[in-house]
């Protein structure tokens, strides 16, 4: 009995009072807002989801003239795996030839965003990838022909690279752009970083050696064959697979594409 009584007790206090008056419209304004916190949460999901991925994923390229990159990053298509002889030899080379992941590596010695690639991105790619057997360098030459001394530069750097000391200049040369830019000294800053008879040597190269012009030829024929548009741009070349992507300008994006790639 007193169980009973428990229970009616317990369904008078739910029964409404005689005052209350359904409120449709309140009741309706309480849904939506219940379900728009459903779909904010399953949105801030996905979005987290997403970003995760987008991180390491590759964007669509724009199709538009050769320019330097514009801060951000693009990507074209997967392309076709490239025969044994459209890779670059000897001192443009960098890293075990077994190595998983080929980097081919397309700039314009003049370009700003070229630049911020190898002064801020490239040391860390080196030491984290290049120099454990991650990944395999490749670099390309694709002097735009809006920078007036991008050519010469290429010819210096090359004749450093039949010299032995390439990756010497190809550093200076981009540490020092805002000054041989601007008076088109390339010599003046070479000089920086070359004992005198190497530089007497490259000086010799750079005015009379035909082979320079050859192996900025065969990096332009390259450049036809990725579509390559914009500087500074890296074929990834990954199980037969190249991959284009545009405007790196980031290490931590660069490593997280890398990361994502040898997973699959």
């Amino acid at each position: 009995m007193n169980d009973e009584r428990w229970v009616e007790e317990r369904l008078r206090a739910l029964d409404p009072g005689n005052d209350w008056q359904p409120d449709a419209d309140r009741a309706y304004a309480g849904l939506q807002r219940r379900d728009r916190r459903r779909r904010l949460w399953n949105w801030s999901w996905v979005w987290s989801t997403a970003m995760a991925s987008v991180a390491a994923a590759v964007l669509i390229a724009l199709p538009t003239p050769a320019r330097c990159a514009f801060v951000g990053v693009g990507c074209a298509r997967p392309m076709v795996a490239a025969s044994a002889s459209d890779s670059t030899a000897n001192y443009k080379e960098s890293g075990s030839p077994q190595a998983p992941v080929t980097m081919e590596i397309y700039t314009d010695y003049e370009c700003p965003h070229c630049a911020t690639f190898y002064n801020g991105v490239y040391p860390q790619l080196v030491s984290e990838y290049v120099k454990t057997g991650k990944v395999r360098v490749v670099h390309r030459d694709f002097p735009l022909p809006q920078h007036a001394h991008a050519k010469l530069a290429a010819r210096y750097a090359n004749a450093a690279g039949e010299l032995g000391v390439y990756e010497d200049v190809v550093r200076q040369l981009f540490s020092d752009q805002p000054e041989w830019a601007a008076n088109g000294n390339v010599d003046a800053s070479v000089s920086k970083v070359v004992p005198a008879e190497t530089m007497r040597k490259i000086r010799g190269l750079v005015g009379s050696d035909s082979r320079l012009d050859a192996t900025v030829a065969s990096d332009m024929s390259m450049v036809m064959k990725d579509g390559i548009d914009q500087t500074p741009t890296v074929v990834f070349v990954y199980k037969g697979v190249r991959t284009k992507v545009t405007g790196i300008e980031s290490f931590a994006l660069l490593k997280a594409y890398l990361d994502e790639l040898v997973r699959k």
